[in-house]
């Protein structure tokens, strides 16, 4: 299942030390951090449980939909697309029913700039085959009355990252549909929604993944894990940087453990990475388990930092910064399909 990304500053990653199921690298240089961040507090739970959502700021609310949720006419283990969209404004303490999208869809990926919310891709379709790749594009502006048709992607794209730099929206990596055999790929794809109008390359990201999560600090665009289709899901530790105004990737730490459906939000000038899962051997998602660790990335170091645990364990979940608190949404408290969460939680940044 995936990754996820905001308007806002947006996210990096922490390590810690897993054994088993986690594959890839354990870093010994991992320093945990003691009694320097808040504990994890509850927040306004969602009015339905959701997992695989990407959610996004804007105007000073929090918005997010377009994921799985339970359903009585499922497409995947009792869980089905979904239109329904969902505000929150901190102040107010609850969330409230925004417009709906045109069509239901799993792992949108939504990302705001200063004129629209964009909800990007994803898939649809019946239980017979639910993981359809769309390049749709969806908006919704300021006024919340109504979604309305975007530029539409050059190509299908799901389980990407989604940022916004400035008045651009970039979309990184994810899943396409191979032009060769018509399955689902993992694809490096790189493309930038110019003046809300349509879409230019930009350079591709180093490596092919899904899953991934994503964070903007400054100009720059921070990538980390994700899962490679290719190796029968296997996780991946890797972590890049894109510099927007070089057009350039630069590799950086990778994450102490490689992890997928992980989610990244920046507070207090670093990266906060949650979560995530792993599959077990040959695509075997039965046989993963869901992480609960949380890690902070420094940039100016490149070093990482295990903060305290999640209460439970967390994976397509969503990840926004909004005044100085970081939100974790929704997602699964168990592998794959398993324990779709309603609930919500928040990290409180340091005083000025």
């Amino acid at each position: 299942m995936r990754c996820l990304s905001a308007k806002v500053n947006l996210v990096v990653q922490s390590c810690i030390v897993l054994s088993g199921l986690a594959s890839g690298s354990v870093w010994s240089s991992t320093k945990a951090v003691e009694n320097s961040v808040n504990d994890w507090q509850q927040a306004p739970s969602l009015p339905v449980a959701f997992q695989e959502v990407y959610p996004a700021v804007f105007k000073e609310r929090i918005i997010t939909g377009g994921g799985f949720t339970p359903s009585q006419s499922p497409s995947f283990f009792g869980l089905g697309p979904t239109k329904d969209v969902y505000i929150l404004n901190p102040p107010t303490g609850q969330w409230q029913k925004a417009p709906s999208l045109p069509e239901p869809r799993h792992h949108l990926g939504m990302v705001s700039n200063r004129h629209y919310v964009y909800g990007i891709g994803g898939y649809s379709g019946p239980k017979s085959n639910a993981w359809q790749i769309k390049k749709s594009v969806f908006r919704l502006d300021g006024k919340f009355q109504a979604w309305r048709s975007g530029p539409t992607l050059p190509i299908p794209l799901a389980e990407s990252v989604y940022a916004n730099v400035g008045k651009y929206i970039h979309v990184i990596g994810g899943k396409t549909i191979s032009s060769e055999t018509g399955k689902n790929v993992d694809s490096n794809a790189h493309y930038v929604l110019v003046n809300n109008a349509y879409w230019r390359k930009a350079k591709p990201a180093s490596i092919k993944r899904n899953s991934a999560a994503s964070a903007v600090i400054d100009d720059k665009i921070y990538v980390f894990g994700g899962r490679s289709a290719s190796e029968g899901s296997k996780n991946l530790s890797h972590a890049e940087v894109y510099d927007t105004k070089m057009d350039t990737w630069t590799t950086i730490s990778p994450l102490p453990v490689a992890s997928a459906g992980l989610s990244a939000s920046v507070l207090d000038g670093k990266v906060i990475v949650t979560g995530g899962e792993v599959f077990g051997p040959n695509h075997q998602w039965k046989l993963g388990k869901a992480f609960k660790h949380a890690w902070r990335y420094d940039p100016n170091t490149d070093k990482w930092e295990t903060l305290p645990d999640m209460p439970q364990a967390r994976h397509g979940h969503g990840s926004v910064t909004l005044n100085n608190t970081l939100y974790l949404i929704g997602g699964a408290a168990k592998v794959g399909p398993q324990n779709t969460l309603q609930s919500t939680l928040s990290l409180q940044g340091n005083k000025e």
